[in-house]
């Protein structure tokens, strides 16, 4: 007797790496488990509610939903349905997002390390995400007592019809955008919701003679690879977890299509890292021995140099030097030249096939055993297992 598939519906846009990347991780857990019949279509994240679904008898779908309309009409179909794009909570449907307040913590942190003291959020009002994004930025670092510019476009741009309307409109206040950074002091870190926002602010700089980074670093979040690399200067992103998401979204389906209760609020996925580009690459303290210093490691870190090198270099003793790492960077020398270290080395991991002898040596270590016991303490596994599981979480069956 042939083997009766799950039909599952498919409402992902394939026009963006992030959707793509929950595809992704929906068709891992799937090799993973049961296969599914996928019922599907190349589109845009705002296509709606395709024609087809209306006359399609199903077991499940996996959407990205905009809006309250889009809910609503799914439900009526009669099969559990999950939501992947966190937008908003529907009652009745289990949604997964990137996790707004652990994406601003890591954009926040590296522009705190890399010496920043003026800080800026461009996003897209009334769109949740950007709103819950730029929020998190604002309360994280004003518990450091460190408040957070926020770029407040005409309201009528902003009328929420759908998301990539609404980043369209975006391309209009460039001009404004430019006008508001012009009144901000420098250096400024300025954090963006997303790729297109920060390559709108790129345009803007760009078109406006505002010098990137050096005048003003831009991050913004999805790295998606093309967008990114297009930009003027290549813009760094934040990349989230949407492979696992994908997973996470699937496997409740799943328990959804056996009958078995799901709950229905949003879980929020902790996204990747931040992915570096030339957008942020700038040191933004005034102090021209530290930031020597700085760029001493940046430059060397991966050819074993050790803090008497870096005070070699900058001519400058060690207590006066550690004490100027303390009041701007809140850490050490030592602790700047490992974090470096081991930004490399988790890199190498996640992203080659390198045994571990080149990856210690890639990465400026003594040994294995040493840059093993290290890894050991601050990630509570080793380097094999590490690699083991974020190829499984990233990869899945094609590893």
């Amino acid at each position: 007797m042939k083997q009766h598939l799950p039909k599952v519906a498919l409402l992902i846009e394939s026009s963006r790496s992030y959707g793509r990347e929950v595809l992704q991780g929906i068709a891992r857990y799937t090799r993973e488990h049961d296969a599914w019949a996928f019922y599907t279509q190349e589109r845009e994240l705002h296509s709606g509610i395709p024609d087809w679904l209306a006359g399609w008898r199903g077991d499940g779908i996996i959407a990205r939903i905009e809006n309250a309309s889009v809910a609503g009409k799914l439900l009526r179909l009669g099969c559990p349905v999950v939501d992947v794009l966190g937008n908003q909570s529907f009652r009745g449907i289990p949604g997964f997002d990137t996790d707004a307040q652990q994406v601003a913590r890591l954009a926040a942190d590296f522009f705190l390390q890399s010496g920043f003291q003026h800080f800026a959020f461009c996003g897209f009002k009334a769109l949740p995400f950007s709103d819950r994004r730029g929020a998190a930025f604002a309360e994280y670092l004003q518990a450091r007592n460190i408040s957070v510019q926020t770029f407040e476009a005409p309201t009528a741009h902003y009328q929420p019809t759908h998301i990539q309307a609404v980043e369209r409109r975006g391309v209009s206040d460039e001009a404004a955008v430019a006008r508001w950074l012009k009144r901000l002091p420098r250096p400024l870190a300025l954090f963006a919701c997303n790729d297109i926002c920060a390559q709108q602010v790129l345009n803007a700089c760009r078109e406006h003679q505002i010098r990137v980074p050096e005048e003003v670093a831009v991050m913004g979040v999805d790295n998606d690879d093309v967008l990114c690399n297009l930009s003027d200067p290549p813009l760094t992103s934040i990349e989230p977890d949407a492979r696992q998401l994908g997973y996470h979204a699937a496997a409740a389906l799943h328990q959804m299509m056996r009958g078995r209760p799901v709950a229905g609020h949003r879980t929020d996925l902790p996204p990747v890292r931040v992915v570096e580009r030339a957008s942020t690459d700038i040191v933004a303290v005034a102090d021209a021995t530290l930031v020597e210093a700085l760029r001493f490691i940046r430059d060397h870190f991966d050819s074993g140099i050790a803090v008497k090198d870096v005070l070699a270099h900058v001519k400058c003793s060690r207590t006066s030097l550690e004490r100027r790492f303390r009041e701007s960077l809140k850490c050490n020398v030592r602790d700047e030249i490992q974090r470096r270290r081991m930004n490399r080395a988790c890199d190498l991991l996640r992203e080659t096939g390198l045994g571990l002898e080149e990856i210690v040596a890639r990465a400026g270590y003594s040994t294995p055993s040493h840059f093993c016991r290290i890894f050991q303490k601050q990630f509570k596994e080793s380097p094999t297992q590490y690699r083991s599981r974020v190829w499984l979480e990233t990869r899945g069956n094609a590893v």
